[in-house]
């Protein structure tokens, strides 16, 4: 069973990412907040953790390492984004995200690079 958590401020957004990676051995949790986020990674460990707000990296790594902090195992961080400027993309890549994807992404795509990995 892959576990993974999504992370995005929009309902529209989440509804969408947590329809497309939902099938069979694959468990699913959504949540709105930076809050939320690290609270659920503190309580529950995950596989994945797929954001669709590339902000919570402004504090550079610090964000990741709040991610990562209680899990035994490294969990995938996919991080989905409109934005395509290359410093951007970059920097999140050095705060130590693993994937970034380009919005709008087709959704056998996205199940493929976050339920596969």
């Amino acid at each position: 069973m892959v576990k993974i958590l999504v992370f995005s401020p929009s309902f529209r957004m989440r509804a969408m990412i947590v329809g497309i990676l939902t099938s069979p051995g694959v468990e699913v949790e959504s949540v709105t907040s930076r809050r939320a986020l690290f609270k659920r990674c503190a309580e529950k460990l995950f596989d994945r953790v797929v954001i669709e707000d590339y902000r919570l990296f402004m504090d550079g790594g610090g964000s990741v390492e709040r991610i990562r902090t209680h899990f035994a195992t490294r969990p995938k961080i996919v991080v989905l984004s409109t934005v395509i400027d290359e410093q951007t993309v970059l920097s999140l890549l050095e705060c130590g995200i693993d994937q970034y994807l380009l919005l709008p992404v087709s959704p056998a795509r996205l199940r493929r690079k976050v339920c596969n990995q």
